[in-house]
């Protein structure tokens, strides 16, 4: 991909807005291009951290192993979005806590700690940038660690909404992955999912969940 037309994407993502010309067009022509196959790992956890990611397509599920070494999906990343960011921020931190999967093929740019933390030291649009980030993630974590105490009906219709933000009604998912990102069975998810098929909430094919009956499923979050 030329670097105008990395440029023209990085200028639409915060933090990289505010930067002035010259410094997109250095960080355009640094940014490397990695194509992630479907189910392709971008990093792992443990792995040294030495870069900040910007997916351009496709879509990642960010993974955490729990203490019994089974993976708990925490993020979806979607185009436009860091990831691999905010364990560097503070100086702490050299490793990768969690470990980034490709849902699907997917296209990824690679930028150098060095060159990111250079451009925040140096411009305070940066640090807005990645404050706004921060916080975003840290609601978004505050709302799963919530959800997890919750009924699973709750969770799975929770996971539909909360994806239902970025794709509208019909979500590109499969029932292990909103599974994944429920913090349930696949199993249990199948049923639940099922349960709400039957009653025409929802309908579902190959990798395609589509929400059918939103005042139905909103009822369940309330009870």
């Amino acid at each position: 991909m030329n670097s105008d037309k990395i440029k023209t994407f990085l200028s639409q993502i915060a933090p990289f807005q505010g930067l002035p010309p010259a410094e997109l067009e250095r960080l355009a022509s640094i940014a490397q291009e990695i194509k992630h196959g479907k189910n392709e790992t971008a990093f792992t956890e443990g792995d040294e951290a030495t870069s900040v990611w910007v997916l351009y397509s496709g879509r990642l599920e960010v993974f955490k192993y729990t203490s019994d070494g089974k993976p708990r999906a925490i993020e979806i990343i979607q185009p436009k979005d860091l990831f691999g960011t905010l364990c560097r921020m503070g100086g702490a931190g050299r490793t990768y806590p969690c470990t980034a999967i490709a849902s699907i093929e997917s296209v990824s740019f690679r930028i150098p700690d060095s060159i990111f933390l250079e451009l925040f030291h140096k411009y305070p649009s940066m640090v807005t940038g990645v404050c706004t980030l921060c916080s975003n993630r840290l609601n978004m974590m505050q709302e799963l660690t919530c959800s997890t105490q919750e009924p699973v009906e709750k969770r799975i219709v929770r996971t539909l909404f909360q994806l239902a933000k970025t794709h509208g009604n019909t979500l590109p998912y499969t029932k292990k992955q909103i599974g994944e990102l429920s913090a349930t069975t696949v199993e249990t998810t199948i049923r639940t999912l099922s349960k709400f098929q039957k009653k025409k909430w929802i309908s579902s094919s190959r990798g395609e969940i589509v929400i059918k009956d939103t005042p139905r499923l909103e009822a369940l979050i309330k009870i």
